[in-house]
């Protein structure tokens, strides 16, 4: 596995990633968790259950970009990528969290040689999906011993393509202005809507490109990806904005495409 410097499913995956934590671990034991320890690992759960960390990532930068952006005050300190010949696993984070005894402490309290002492380390194995191990449990997380001068380091950036700002506003722009009868092709109103598109930052992500459908009179215009997805359909004399639960989004299911702006039914699954 390949590491930067800084630093759920299926049985066969559990077996690699457990087998994968060993040899990370292996060079030093971690000291046993106390009550500030526990609680600093109760952080890294709550933070591995948040969808941006428990929802398909196409590769562990992904899920490292999410711990970052997170408000948990769980600290990335490391990367792993996994090589070929992983299985399932993309790779490994190690997360850091200073001890929370440290913001309670009091002139009463126990001499420091006593008290439970951070920072906590801990390092977990991911799959496409999310940490490997129970959902919400701390199966998978790992405690290690913390090096000696880790710092918190900042994920590469992303080069997927993002949803250019005035997504939405281009969209409806062009849905509005579209005949009520005798429509241009779905291509042609991609373009359209594409040409309304304000540029992204320079040297950043390209902006994503839009998609639309025709049906009859009703027209569906998407652009974006499962993380972030800009929906629009006109359906009769209204032009609506289009909000599917997460889920729908995901692969494997509707998807941000066109057709998925001008389907009847997106209640939430469960």
């Amino acid at each position: 596995m390949e590491r930067t410097n800084g630093g759920r499913r299926r049985a066969a995956s559990a077996v690699l990633g457990a087998t994968l934590i060993a040899g990370l671990t292996g060079c030093g034991a971690a000291p046993t968790l106390g009550a500030g320890g526990t609680e600093a690992q109760d952080s890294v759960v709550r933070l591995l259950t948040t969808t941006a960390m428990a929802s398909y990532t196409a590769d562990i930068d992904g899920f490292a970009r999410s711990a970052v952006a997170s408000s948990s005050g769980v600290q990335l300190i490391d990367i792993g990528r996994a090589g070929a010949g992983e299985g399932d696993v993309v790779g490994t984070l190690t997360l850091r969290v200073d001890s929370p005894a440290q913001s309670n402490s009091s002139d009463f309290g126990l001499p420091e040689s006593e008290s439970d002492q951070g920072p906590y380390c801990f390092e977990v194995v991911f799959d496409h999906w999310g940490k490997q191990g129970e959902f919400g449990t701390a199966e998978g997380v790992t405690h290690i011993e913390c090096p000696p001068d880790a710092s918190p380091i900042t994920p590469p950036p992303s080069d997927l393509p993002v949803v250019a700002e005035n997504a939405r506003e281009a969209a409806h722009e062009v849905l509005a202005g579209l005949p009520a009868s005798g429509l241009p092709s779905a291509d042609e109103i991609a373009s359209k809507v594409a040409a309304l598109l304000r540029d992204g930052e320079v040297g950043g992500p390209p902006v994503a490109e839009v998609s639309a459908v025709v049906e009859g009179a009703d027209v569906g215009i998407a652009t974006g990806g499962a993380d972030d997805c800009v929906l629009v359909a006109r359906k009769g004399d209204a032009i609506i904005d289009v909000y599917p639960p997460s889920v729908y989004l995901q692969p494997g299911e509707l998807g941000c495409g066109p057709y998925t702006a001008l389907s009847d039914d997106l209640r939430p699954p469960h």
